[in-house]
Formats: structure tokens, C-alpha cells, sequence
């Protein structure tokens, strides 16, 4: 199953404030970046995974469960484009599946096990 079929089965039983960003602003700002350097040709693996750990640290933040993070930055997501000049419609879409890929997996990285919010086996 894809990211986004998951997504899709997600989204109606998540309850998230809708007059709330997940996004911050310095996150934000950091995507803009990547998003930048992907219309111009180059992808920055490192920096995307960095903006997924911010994203991650703000679902955590705000006690959002992983779900509930992804299917706010499904939300998100054309606002986050809005007036910016985005890379083609296929860079963008992989773009988007290593953003949810990433996020996940710093939701449920190290660093939340190095704040005490899981346990060991």
C-alpha cells in the first residue's frame, strides 16, 4: 500500500484543529530551500530529511500521533506551495513521497526514543 492510500484510509478517522499549521515557519522556509534547489536541478536528500525532522519534532510537540502529522501536512501541503515557483509535476511528486517517507521515519527515529516517548521491547 502506498503513502498515500494510507493516507486516504487515515484522513476521515483523525481529528486535527483545522486553524492550525503543523508546519512552522522556520520549517517552512527551510522546504521553500529544498524546493528551490530541486527547480533549479539538484535535490538535497540531507536538508529534506532535516525539514522532516523539524516537522516531526512539531507533530511531537503538539502530542500529534504520526496520522494525525501526516494527514496535516497532506493539508498543508498547497499552502505550503502557494506562490512559489515549484519544481515540474514529477520532481514535485517525489519531492512530496520523500517528505511523508522521511517524516515517518523521524517520528519514530532516535531522537524519540532519546526523549523518553518509547520503550524499549
Amino acid at each position: 500500500m502506498t503513502d498515500r492510500a494510507i493516507l486516504a484510509e487515515l484522513e476521515p478517522m483523525t481529528e486535527i484543529p483545522k486553524d492550525t499549521a503543523l508546519v512552522s515557519a522556520s520549517t517552512a522556509v527551510a522546504l521553500w530551500r529544498v524546493l528551490n534547489a530541486l527547480r533549479d536541478g539538484w535535490f538535497l536528500e540531507k536538508r529534506l530529511r532535516e525539514v522532516a525532522r523539524m516537522i516531526a519534532g512539531d507533530a511531537r510537540a503538539r502530542g500529534l500521533r504520526a496520522e494525525q502529522m501526516l494527514v496535516a501536512l497532506k493539508r498543508d501541503w498547497p499552502k505550503l506551495l502557494e506562490r512559489r515557483r515549484v519544481p515540474d509535476e514529477g520532481n514535485l511528486h517525489m519531492l512530496s513521497e520523500r517528505l511523508v517517507s522521511f517524516c515517518i521515519h523521524e517520528y519514530y527515529g532516535p531522537e524519540r526514543c532519546a526523549i523518553g516517548s518509547c520503550r524499549a521491547g
